[in-house]
């Protein structure tokens, strides 16, 4: 029994950690045959931390709703106006740190419960609402500080939360947050029910609409963390474009998708963890190997095939097996 056990538990470790081990030494080798050889270096890990915080942040966000069986279009829009009137707000107070980081959280929270309340009282389609909300949100960032946006990078005081050690703190946070409402929350579980099917929940005593504002503070409490790390990683200009937000957000869902399709092995809390490490850990390799525009150009079409592969194995992981011992004539047992 004991053994068994064992076996179990090798066998979710081994699961959970197999894609960022596997692109961990696909490129090391790439960064290896290219002279790349501070690839794996301790200085390497504190610059890709930030981005593995920003990646897993960002999804965590997303995820709380998705999840929930809501496909939000808003978070970014919600992140860059936050990041906006906190950064430029905390630098006409002479930097304070702790005024941005305070700002960063409430402002999300704020814009994000908009978003519920929108979406729970005006009776819209999820997309019709969020959409609508996102638009809203970036047309206010062309309208605010002269449409300057914000831009932290030269900033040392309030870019803090975008170095190592630092950039810990609101990476954890966010972790501690989607994993809090995620398993020990009432209305996480209920979220599931929701998910599956919306109607059934309702009419067992689900009350929806409490669900949906309640999710949606702890989504905003995670896009606040986000917030604190994405503020200041770079220039952020003001949304003169509609829906430009929706992109940049959006290319943070992959780890997402990684975390449910792990959930074999593993909470979807850590699936979402080893998805940004893995994304994290192929964009890096394009982008030193590689130029830099061509790396992301790579990298943003490797990400969709990488996914479509991991969802294909995933879902004919069974009728593939049963190819290949046909193939190669193994018999299997009779049903």
């Amino acid at each position: 029994m004991a053994g068994k056990k064992l076996t179990e538990i090798v066998k979710k470790i081994a699961g959970t950690i197999m894609l960022p081990l596997i692109m961990y030494l696909i490129v090391m080798a790439a960064c290896f045959s290219h002279g790349k050889m501070y690839f794996g270096t301790w200085a390497m890990w504190k610059t890709l931390l930030v981005d593995i915080a920003v990646s897993a942040t960002c999804a965590m966000g997303i995820g709380l709703q998705f999840k929930c069986g809501r496909f939000d279009f808003s978070g970014g829009a919600i992140m860059l106006l936050a990041a906006i009137i906190a950064g430029n707000t905390a630098k006409n107070q002479g930097n304070n740190v702790l005024l941005f980081f305070l700002l960063c959280i409430l402002l999300c929270v704020a814009f994000s419960l908009l978003v519920g309340l929108v979406y729970t009282y005006g009776r819209l389609p999820i997309v019709i609402a969020t959409i609508g909300m996102a638009l809203l949100y970036e047309s206010v960032t062309c309208l605010i500080f002269n449409g300057g946006g914000i831009n932290l990078v030269a900033n040392s005081s309030l870019k803090v939360f975008s170095s190592y050690p630092m950039v810990l703190i609101p990476a954890a946070a966010a972790i501690l947050v989607y994993g809090f409402y995620s398993n020990k929350t009432i209305f996480g579980k209920q979220s599931q029910l929701l998910a599956m099917n919306q109607q059934s929940a309702v009419n067992i005593g689900i009350n929806e609409r409490k669900n949906v504002l309640v999710s949606y503070l702890f989504s905003g409490l995670i896009f606040g963390f986000a917030t604190t790390i994405y503020a200041s990683t770079g220039l952020h200009g003001a949304s003169f474009s509609s829906l430009t937000t929706v992109g940049e957000l959006f290319t943070n869902i992959l780890p997402v998708f990684i975390g449910l399709m792990l959930g074999a092995f593993c909470n979807d809390t850590i699936g979402i963890l080893m998805g940004s490490l893995t994304l994290c850990l192929m964009s890096f390799g394009l982008t030193n190997v590689i130029s830099s525009d061509m790396g992301s150009a790579i990298s943003t079409i490797l990400t969709g095939v990488f996914v479509l592969a991991i969802n294909v194995v995933s879902g004919q992981s069974g009728n593939m097996i049963k190819f290949f011992k046909k193939l190669l004539g193994v018999k299997t047992a009779a049903a």
